[in-house]
């Protein structure tokens, strides 16, 4: 079990798919803090953070990541593989902020650990069924 996840989590996709992550994480931090700041509710200022970093995340995985050619299927289906990291990551930072009266400002890091590998796996899984359907097709015809 150990090599199963040494493979799928030691490799220079995760790494690239971890820098791109590192560099959104920070510009969504940063804007979810500024949200914060503006009075808007945690849950809500999390997921506008998020939403707004998704495009960069988009690109720039796609290019770096995975090495693939953006096209409109993969960037409508994109935002479906942070689906579970957007829960996840909502529900942390009501429990802390608001269940365990933790800093507001820093609530959000405290789910990266969890959500960092779950989406990775998710636009993983997204990005290999994208490209399946592609070769199929370009085989068809």
């Amino acid at each position: 079990m150990f090599n199963k996840i040494k493979e799928k989590f030691l490799n220079k996709q995760f790494l690239t798919f971890g820098i791109i992550g590192g560099i959104n994480t920070i510009l969504s931090q940063v804007l979810y803090v500024v949200f914060v700041k503006l009075n808007v509710v945690v849950s809500l200022s999390s997921l506008l953070g998020d939403v707004l970093t998704m495009a960069i995340s988009y690109f720039a995985n796609m290019r770096f990541t995975y090495h693939e050619k953006p096209s409109w299927k993969s960037a409508i289906t994109f935002p479906l593989s942070y689906v579970p990291g957007f829960i996840i990551n909502m529900l942390i930072v009501v429990l802390v902020a608001d269940v365990f009266h933790a800093p507001k400002e820093y609530a959000k890091l405290v789910s990266l650990p969890i959500t960092i590998p779950l989406n990775y796996i998710c636009m993983s899984l997204l990005v290999k069924k994208t490209s399946k359907k592609k070769d199929r097709g370009a085989l068809n015809e």
